[in-house]
């Protein structure tokens, strides 16, 4: 995409081109991210219906700790593969992209091993036991720790394939494939026995993650397949400031209910974590759009193309912020009755917890890609001390807000933080990058116009 009047000058052909590719990128996002968003959210509601309630405040409390683990233990490498390797790609190098992929494998590999060791220790047993006494979790430490490996692998494949740009095969093999088997096997769960425990449950996914991570490597080597000539180079693929974006990225997105974990009964775990899942859902529609445009991020910044940048990122952060939008309403307005109906009557209560995440989340939309633009652009070691100052502040915050509100002032405190975060990273990105990233409605329609003139024009 590109602003009718790009200060560095436009180019028409290579500007359709870009349009396209963007628009075929949403569009598969648009189709495979809501579902895979609606699948990942039905597994939960499937486990609070086969768990007890306690049950399920342990489930999802374990998913929340393996989820945060993993994107610890990868070392950000997902985020450097995808720079190095579209970089290259884009100049034409597929020899230096087939190294800069395989020693992201091979380096994610050993971080996985290493991490399941570790949990599923005896020290990581303990360590569990201590920082979350009322919950549970440390009895299912070893699926816990093995779930975790698998989510490191899981987490590093689609970005060797988006790098290709292969929107289609990244919507599968980035949660997609594994959502709806994980579905499938809680239903069958559900059906065939009367009684699944916590253990059943990981053991279930961990299965579930194994049989999708076959095929999502398969297509990786395919992609690969005309650069067996070049053998295999070792490259140092582990980049830290990279590593502390992503560190700081995965604690904040599960930090809440973590806190929730550490300090309430596996009761009220389970009233925050129902209306944590579903808040989540009102921030999909910019995860769809960071699917697409993060590849392309860094390569129109240092062709100096920062008009059409912008542009691009503002009008795709207000198609996101359309979508959010609706569905945050909803969780305003009938969020009591949606989460009765979805996950029973007993957590109607959890209606102003859900409120409060949703508006959140739109906050979050409306800010756009400011995050991932750091990041791609070379300010992630400024935007990883960001993240830092913004986890110790929301920590001590929510845990002053339980103490005083319980978990709905958890969910006020970590919405007020999400909301001051990416008001930041937007000035932050404007003064550093010269460009800015939050939702421009006028720049998205404008989009759309353009996108249907073409369709109605005959090709020449």
């Amino acid at each position: 995409m590109t602003s009718p009047a790009d200060a560095e000058g436009t180019r028409p052909a290579s500007d359709d081109d870009d349009r396209i590719l963007v628009l075929k990128g949403l569009g598969w996002s648009s189709i495979a991210y809501p579902l895979s968003a609606a699948l990942l959210f039905a597994s939960s509601v499937l486990a609070a219906r086969m768990l007890t309630k306690s049950g399920f405040g342990t489930y999802s409390l374990a998913v929340s700790i393996f989820s945060t683990v993993a994107l610890i233990a990868q070392l950000g490498l997902p985020q450097s593969l995808l720079r190095r390797a579209s970089a290259a790609l884009m100049i034409g190098d597929d020899h230096e992209a087939r190294h800069e992929i395989v020693s992201a494998f091979a380096l994610s590999g050993i971080a996985a091993a290493v991490c399941i060791a570790l949990i599923a220790s005896p020290l990581g047993t303990k360590l569990l036991e201590l920082t979350f006494p009322e919950v549970g979790v440390a009895a299912v430490a070893g699926l816990i720790g093995v779930k975790a490996g698998l989510r490191v692998l899981e987490n590093v494949v689609p970005e060797g394939i988006r790098a290709f740009r292969d929107y289609l095969r990244v919507a599968i093999f980035d949660g997609l494939l594994t959502n709806a088997l994980l579905c499938v096997a809680f239903v069958v769960a559900i059906v065939s026995t009367t009684h699944v425990s916590v253990s059943d449950a990981l053991w279930l996914s961990v299965i579930v993650s194994i049989v999708a991570l076959i095929p999502a490597f398969f297509t990786v080597a395919f992609k690969l397949r005309h650069t067996k000539e070049a053998g295999f180079a070792l490259r140092n693929p582990f980049e830290a400031s990279m590593w502390a974006s992503t560190i700081g990225r995965a604690i904040l997105a599960q930090l809440d209910l973590l806190v929730v974990g550490a300090l309430a009964t596996a009761s009220e775990v389970a009233l925050y974590a129902a209306p944590f899942r579903l808040a989540l859902l009102v921030g999909f529609p910019l995860i769809a759009v960071n699917q697409v445009v993060t590849p392309l991020i860094a390569g129109w910044y240092a062709r100096g193309e920062r008009g059409r940048l912008e542009h691009m990122l503002r009008s795709t952060a207000g198609l996101a912020l359309l979508g959010a939008s609706v569905f945050g309403l909803v969780c305003v307005v009938a969020g009591g009755d949606l989460l009765a109906f979805l996950f029973g009557p007993s957590y109607r209560e959890a209606a102003t917890v859900l409120a409060i995440l949703a508006v959140g989340q739109v906050i979050q939309t409306w800010a756009g890609s400011c995050g991932y633009a750091l990041m791609m652009t070379g300010h992630q070691r400024p935007y990883a001390w960001l993240l830092a100052a913004s986890t110790v502040i929301t920590v001590t915050l929510d845990v002053l807000f339980y103490d005083r509100w319980g978990i709905e002032g958890v969910a006020l405190a970590t919405t007020g933080m999400l909301a001051l975060q990416n008001i930041v990273q937007v000035v932050y990105l404007k003064r550093v990058a010269s460009f800015t990233t939050t939702a421009d409605l006028r720049a998205t329609f404008s989009e759309i116009h353009a996108f249907l003139i073409r369709r109605r024009t005959p090709a020449d």
